[in-house]
């Protein structure tokens, strides 16, 4: 094959060398150089979102801040993985998360990454709560304040502090739910669900143009403290969307009339981290595939509030009620296409009623902007290895496929075997119709707007070699191809959408094909113009064995 689709290593996941906890997994990469543990008090307004999207950007070490403003005996620090400046290794934070070797490349992590949740699940551990180190700390009832929290305002214009941007919320269907026959969960009579959801404290939202007041801190450098909203010590408020699994259980507790019971479990497993972002079906318990993920049972305990099952492990673990019927602003917030909008609306509102912690804390934290960031990291490359299980699935030939981190989730790249023509017997549109069916009528539809359809030459996690497939590939009259039927417009985030087309909820999804025409009629492709396919192989021999001895660097 022109490029190596079935030339890279085929590496197994080493569920020994997989992290147990986040905090283990902070302490592996501290090892190798890759966090960085900053002593100095930092301030929860601003300067943590600054010091962790410059850590981002330049591609330095993951900080990790020991001492945060107003939060005494907590700690705060990038949930990873983001992109390490190791030329060699730029993906080994995501590759030591998930047990595989620090050169590991994206494909051959995502190789890894799909065969390992194929395999059996395991039943949950069940661990004492005098055993569980997310119990060592415990806050109830007027005891809990969510304030002394380090959660952190990431961007200057954000609308409140956001605690929970890398944890997973935890929510359970109700009592007496119908659970359908083809559920895959670990209580036949529920459906737990994990998902990666925004939330923030409530609180008024700090009023626009107002001059900043003198700033109390002396510190050089120091951000002016702008007049802030009260926010409130036992209430927060996130999103929980009906298109989204969390939203669908909450609608269901609604339908019963009851508040629905959840927990927000921060600094969780990274085996749990990663099932957050794949998008597993509806009335699928992401535990499962986090078992079977990690060849073992999880570690578990029961929360204090409710009958819902945590990671023993976590850092913080925090308990409530989500209203059916009282609802307050949430938002704007910084998402992850590099943005920050002007949006807010109503959302319910819940009540905290225990907060569980371990001692000295650690609060993780994902911090959007422009790419590449953890949040993408980890949404883009498990969104892939889902979509690519659906493909596989679907008997067409797909040979696999990727969101590139640069594309901020706009973009799946499926790469596709050069003789789809012949094994398919479809014309370009059929073909491109077949796989539009197959990624916008699952739930992971929900998560890109355009799909860009590749041959083999073209591996779908290099950004520059797909660039340049869809600038010299795609014919822009019969080569894009729109899909107004399917009721997705992608995440809805995207800034392009108008007004009416996000009250829709469809429209805007795209297809481009850059397979070269030749590749539907059988004739010879245009020449490809590169070292490995328009120069001898013997050439290409002695140059490589030359390569060091004239002086440049890895060839």
């Amino acid at each position: 094959m022109p490029d190596a689709a079935f030339k890279r290593r085929k590496l197994k996941i080493n569920t020994k060398k997989i992290p147990k906890s986040y905090r283990e997994y902070l302490e592996r990469l501290a090892k190798l150089g890759e966090v960085v543990a900053i002593d100095d008090e930092v301030d929860w307004y601003l300067e943590m979102g600054a010091i962790l999207r410059h850590a981002c950007e330049t591609r330095s070490a993951m900080p990790l801040f020991n001492k945060v403003k107003d939060a005494p005996g907590f700690r705060a620090a990038e949930m990873g993985p983001t992109v390490s400046a190791d030329p060699d290794k730029p993906w080994q934070r995501l590759a030591i998360m998930l047990g595989l070797p620090e050169d590991t490349k994206l494909l051959e992590i995502q190789d890894a990454f799909i065969e390992a949740i194929g395999g059996e699940p395991y039943d949950p551990k069940l661990v004492p709560a005098s055993e569980a180190p997310c119990k060592q700390n415990k806050w109830l009832g007027d005891e809990v304040d969510l304030t002394k929290i380090p959660a952190p305002i990431l961007h200057d214009g954000d609308g409140g502090r956001y605690f929970q941007t890398a944890g997973a919320i935890m929510v359970r269907t109700p009592p007496g739910q119908e659970v359908p026959p083809d559920s895959y969960t670990v209580d036949p009579k529920s459906w737990t669900n994990w998902s990666f959801s925004r939330a923030m404290i409530a609180g008024s939202r700090p009023q626009a143009n107002t001059p900043p007041t003198p700033n109390p801190d002396p510190r050089p450098g120091s951000v002016p403290w702008v007049p802030g909203p009260h926010y409130s010590k036992n209430e927060v408020v996130g999103l929980w969307l009906p298109f989204q699994h969390n939203g669908m259980i909450y609608n269901m507790w609604k339908n019963k009339g009851k508040d629905c019971p959840f927990v927000i479990a921060l600094g969780v497993p990274p085996a749990v981290t990663m099932l957050l972002s794949a998008a597993p079906p509806a009335w699928h318990d992401e535990y499962l595939y986090a078992s079977s993920f990690l060849g073992q049972g999880l570690e578990m305990v029961k929360a204090e509030t409710c009958d819902i099952l945590v990671p023993a492990e976590c850092e913080i673990i925090i308990e409530g009620v989500v209203s059916i019927g009282e609802s307050v602003v949430e938002g704007p917030f910084g998402e992850f296409p590099g943005y920050l909008s002007n949006e807010s609306g109503l959302e319910p509102l819940a009540k905290i009623h225990c907060i569980t912690f371990r001692d000295q804390a650690i609060l993780p934290i994902c911090i959007p902007g422009i790419p590449i960031d953890s949040t993408l990291m980890l949404g883009c490359f498990s969104l892939s290895a889902t979509a690519r299980l659906f493909f596989e699935r679907s008997g067409l030939p797909v040979i696999d496929c990727f969101s590139p981190f640069e594309a901020s989730s706009h973009w799946l790249v499926i790469r596709v075997r050069d003789d789809w023509h012949k094994l398919t017997g479809m014309t370009v549109k059929g073909f491109i119709d077949a796989l539009a069916e197959v990624f916008w009528t699952h739930h992971i539809g929900k998560t890109t707007a355009k799909l860009i359809v590749v041959g083999e030459d073209i591996p779908p996690d290099d950004i520059d070699k797909v660039a340049w497939a869809l600038a010299t590939r795609n014919n822009p009259v019969e080569g894009v191809f729109h899909y107004p039927q399917y009721d997705s417009d992608g995440t809805g985030l995207q800034i392009y959408l108008d007004v009416a087309t996000k009250l829709r909820g469809r429209g805007g999804l795209v297809a481009y094909s850059c397979l070269q025409i030749q590749q539907q009629v059988n004739q010879p492709l245009e020449q490809v113009l590169s070292f490995a396919t328009n120069y001898p192989l013997p050439l290409q021999q002695k140059i490589l064995e030359k390569w060091h001895q004239w002086g440049f660097g890895p060839g």
